[in-house]
């Protein structure tokens, strides 16, 4: 008999509706995929964020703590609607000085902070869980 997927409810852990785009990248640590983390969005504009861990993986690669994500619950998903700390310690903020210098270096033309964790491998300072577009 298959596991129900453990899920809890609630408004900051909700998916939006309608959704058009997803983008995914591998959650890499010690050489293991130990997740994945996902940007959705809709044509309103809205987004969420999905991280699913991979749990005999995390375990084999060491445990290694992701940013945001209570470890100790062991969920299948965890979604966001706002921007998780993963992404906001390997990302810039808004109103960072030389934000468009940095971003024209790695050619975008807007602060897209997928693609700006998948073009840096979302390195960021002691935490070793890089990001690599699946």
């Amino acid at each position: 008999m298959s596991e129900k997927p453990k899920i809890v409810k609630h408004a900051g852990n909700t998916r939006i509706p309608c959704i058009c785009q997803v983008r995914t990248a591998n959650m890499i640590y010690n050489g293991y995929v130990i997740g994945t983390i996902s940007e959705e969005r809709n044509d309103a504009d809205e987004f969420d964020w999905v991280i699913k861990m991979d749990w005999k993986e995390w375990e084999k690669s060491g445990y290694p703590q992701v940013a945001g994500i209570n470890m100790d619950l062991r969920l299948d998903e965890y979604i966001r609607t706002y921007i998780p700390a993963f992404v906001e310690e390997r990302t810039l903020p808004d109103t960072r000085d030389g934000l468009w210098e940095e971003l024209d270096r790695l050619g975008l033309d807007w602060n897209d902070r997928f693609e700006f964790m998948c073009r840096t491998h979302g390195i960021c300072g002691p935490s070793r869980i890089t990001v690599e577009r699946q």
